[in-house]
Order: C-alpha cells, then structure tokens, then sequence
C-alpha cells in the first residue's frame, strides 16, 4: 500500500518546522546578544519624558523588571527551540518509517509526539496529526496466498468437474 499522503504530510510539516525553527533560533540569539544599554537608556528617556515625576530608584526597578523579563525571554526561547529541534528529528524518523512501510503504528505516535513538541496551534503539527491519523486509520491490505494445490477451475467456481 502506497503511503504518500502520510509521507506528503510529514515532509511538509517538517519543512515547515525546520522554517519555524531557524526563525525562532534568531530571534533568540538576537534577544540575548542585543546589547540592552542603549535598549536602557532610550527606556528610559522614555519615562522621563513621560512622567518628569519619576524619581531614579523608579526607574532603576522598571529596569531591574526588564532584564529579568529579558532573560526569561531567552530562557524560554531556548527551551522552545530544543524542543522545536526534537520535533524535526521525531518527524524525519517517523517519515522514514512510513516511507518503508514498516511500522505505521510507530509513525503515527512520532508524528503525534512531533506535533505536541511543536506546538498546538501551528500549521506543522496539524499536519502531522493528520499524518498520525492516517497511519493509524489505514490498513495494510489482507494477502490472499492461494495454495497451489487447490488452484483448480472446478473449486473456484464450485461446478462439478466434466469428464473429458
């Protein structure tokens, strides 16, 4: 049986993830190298034209707020993209083994761990939890081996066999 519907949806939801991914990955190396002294004092020259009854120890603690809300952010960022990383992998397996027609069952949970690691609402896992569906939903077809030995007109059609 030809699985090229689950293959399609997995190769698409992996491109797709790697595209996520690497999106991800820069926004994160570029929140944690950006240099936030300039993010800082443009901040706060913010507030201070804002509010001129802002005193120093006010904005020290926005300030103060805001690197911890920074390194959050960067935490975060890094967890989702080991994880965004992890799903790519689960995918690439589960599309090879769906592509050897092996082990479906196998492929769907990889699609549906894929797709929980990667996200709920995104295109990619949707896909991939279509891709799960199918391979747990379609069968392989039943193999009808017929014993040469009963490969007779006669049993086929059930007639009494005419004399010569």
């Amino acid at each position: 049986m030809s699985r090229a519907g689950e293959m399609a949806l997995g190769i698409i939801g992996s491109i797709l993830n790697v595209i996520f991914l690497i999106f991800v990955t820069m926004a994160v190396v570029g929140a944690t190298a950006a240099d936030t002294t300039e993010l800082k004092q443009m901040f706060e020259e913010e507030m201070m034209m804002t509010d001129p009854t802002m005193t120093t120890e006010d904005i020290n603690m926005i300030n103060n707020g805001f690197e911890a809300t920074l390194d959050v952010v960067g935490v975060v960022g890094w967890v989702l993209v080991v994880l965004l990383l992890i799903s790519v992998i689960l995918s690439i397996i589960a599309v090879v083994k769906v592509s050897k027609n092996k082990s479906p069952k196998t492929a769907g949970i990889l699609f549906v761990i894929a797709g929980l690691l990667s996200g709920i609402l995104l295109l990619a896992p949707i896909l991939f939890y279509i891709a799960a569906i199918m391979c747990f939903v379609r069968k392989n077809p039943a193999r009808h081996e017929v014993d040469p030995f009963y490969q007779n007109d006669h049993y086929e059609t059930n007639q009494p066999q005419q004399p010569l």
